[in-house]
């Protein structure tokens, strides 16, 4: 009786172990937001819940971990490290470890795997592929790389410079800005077939663009107008329309995840502020309206909130506020170190 009972106890203990202390399959609870910190000495990959509550720090490495971002399925992050002597772009799997230690990363490879720079990357929408702009052929170009068994391919191949690549909804083109017209200009490029297309061809620089969730519009930065204005236009480049007008400089626009609203940057209230609209420009909102400096937005997946940087004190720290503006709430709340570059985890 008292063996069977020792078996019985060994039992629980083991099963207790691996369901909360080692890896599994399960998924957490509570959504994850990712960010990069100063808090232990330098920068490092964290998660938190988005509460704010259980801050994780994932990297654990003495050299720079910035910029994270998801995969599509939440399960992976892109991040870029200095690790090896430069700038590379690194994908890691997210393992779930419940109890205390709760996400942990395992499986790190690096992607880009060069001497030069390389940034700006991105997944592709169904996480299988990354694309990214490199120096390495003298001249920024734009790659394209197989997560699991590399096949690195140049696909704007051109000794011009072409960066900020972005991919579409459906995965089947890119969007890169390219100079090879003599400024700065907004191209395509079907990634089966290649021959990249000019859709701005206009004299005045055009940059970072976007597209909407159904890939029918591309929202961009334009200084067409003699400043920095943000611009919708057809996924052809028809029908270009400048929907800030403003005197401000207003930059670095993005679609809401129902492709309803455009969030951006803009100086026009004298500082760094966050701003949502319509994607026709009305029904303005600043979503941070501080003194300080607030930048780096990124919408929660239902679009009902964003995340972003702060610096209303002596730090920087991570914020999240709804998009009408209400519950504005610190969620890093960490003082005396850098909290930047935060963004939602996909959440079913």
């Amino acid at each position: 009786m008292l063996l069977a009972k020792h078996r019985l106890l060994l039992v629980l203990y083991f099963a207790f172990s691996s369901s909360c202390f080692g890896p599994t399959q399960s998924y957490p609870t509570v959504q994850q937001i990712v960010f990069f910190s100063s808090r232990d000495g330098n920068l490092e990959i964290y998660l938190m819940d988005i509460d704010g509550n259980n801050q994780v720090n994932l990297t654990h490495d003495p050299n720079r971990d910035i910029e994270p971002q998801f995969s599509s399925n939440g399960s992976g992050l892109l991040f870029i490290s200095n690790r090896d002597g430069n700038d590379e772009i690194y994908f890691a799997e997210l393992a779930w470890y419940g109890g205390y230690t709760r996400y942990s990363i395992v499986n790190q490879v690096n992607v880009s795997n060069h001497s030069s720079y390389d940034g700006e990357p991105q997944f592709s929408p169904d996480g299988s592929k990354i694309v990214f702009e490199s120096a390495r052929d003298s001249t920024y170009e734009i790659y394209l790389v197989d997560i699991d068994d590399n096949n690195l391919i140049n696909i704007s191949n051109h000794i011009a410079n072409d960066r900020y690549p972005q991919f579409s909804p459906d995965g089947e083109n890119i969007l890169f800005v390219s100079d090879r017209d003599g400024n700065d200009e907004i191209f395509i490029v079907d990634i089966e077939k290649g021959n990249p297309v000019n859709i701005t061809n206009d004299t005045k620089p055009d940059y970072r663009p976007r597209f909407s969730p159904d890939g029918s519009k591309i929202v961009f930065e334009a200084t067409r107008d003699g400043n920095y204005e943000i611009y919708t236009m057809d996924m052809d480049g028809g029908n270009p329309n400048n929907l800030t007008n403003n005197t401000g400089f207003d930059w670095k626009p993005q679609f809401s995840p129902a492709g309803d609203k455009i969030m951006f940057e803009s100086t026009r209230d004298g500082n760094y502020e966050l701003y949502i609209m319509d994607t026709d420009g009305t029904n303005l909102v600043n979503l941070t309206n501080n003194p300080g400096k607030d930048y780096a937005g990124n919408f929660a997946p239902d679009g009902s909130s964003i995340t972003f940087s702060s610096l209303r004190g002596v730090n920087f720290e991570i914020y999240m506020v709804n998009i009408d503006g209400s519950n504005l709430v610190n969620v890093s709340n960490h003082p005396g170190s850098t909290d930047h570059s935060s963004s939602f985890q996909p959440w079913p």
